[in-house]
């Protein structure tokens, strides 16, 4: 489904700050409760939810924030040298819990839970398509970003073997 993938492209860095930007707390994170239907969960209510509630597309964003919190956590476990270098880059936000969660990162699957709470019945092959489509693209780009952008925008990974070396690690 191009639409996913182009939503990804063009509109995801721009929404997830909008949604890690819109609170006067701390900037660096966004907790999944902000990422809960309104109409279900009424009481959960902070600035992030209300940024987020006003995203056109929210299932694109969640689907979308799942791969991006994905690398991120990637990196940080299989390229934990390079994650410090990454994160000045990318500077995603970290997808966390509540109360004793909120200063630890969570797993991006429960983005992909949080997605379902914003698909109808009739809805699901249409999101099972733009869940697909941003998948098969997902590896791809990351390998582009690694192997060819990432090492003059950092000065790391300087030959081609190092750069696929390293992408193996993340796939593996």
């Amino acid at each position: 489904m191009k639409d996913s993938v182009k939503y990804y492209n063009e509109n995801i860095g721009y929404e997830l700050l909008a949604v890690q930007n819109a609170t006067t707390a701390i900037k660096d994170r966004i907790s999944i409760v902000s990422l809960l239907p309104a109409e279900q969960y009424p009481g959960l209510f902070d600035e992030n939810a209300q940024a987020f509630r006003s995203l056109p597309s929210q299932r694109l964003f969640l689907f979308s924030y799942f791969f991006t919190s994905l690398i991120d956590q990637a990196i940080h476990s299989a390229l934990r040298e390079e994650h410090p270098y990454f994160d000045r880059l990318a500077q995603y936000p970290k997808l966390v819990g509540i109360l004793a969660t909120y200063h630890h990162n969570i797993h991006p699957a429960l983005l992909i839970l949080a997605a379902t709470l914003y698909t109808d019945k009739e809805d699901r092959s249409m999101a099972t398509k733009q869940f697909c489509a941003l998948a098969d693209f997902f590896a791809e780009d990351y390998e582009d970003f690694l192997v060819n952008k990432y090492p003059s925008l950092t000065g790391r990974l300087q030959t081609e073997q190092m750069r696929k070396r390293a992408f193996r690690k993340l796939l593996y």
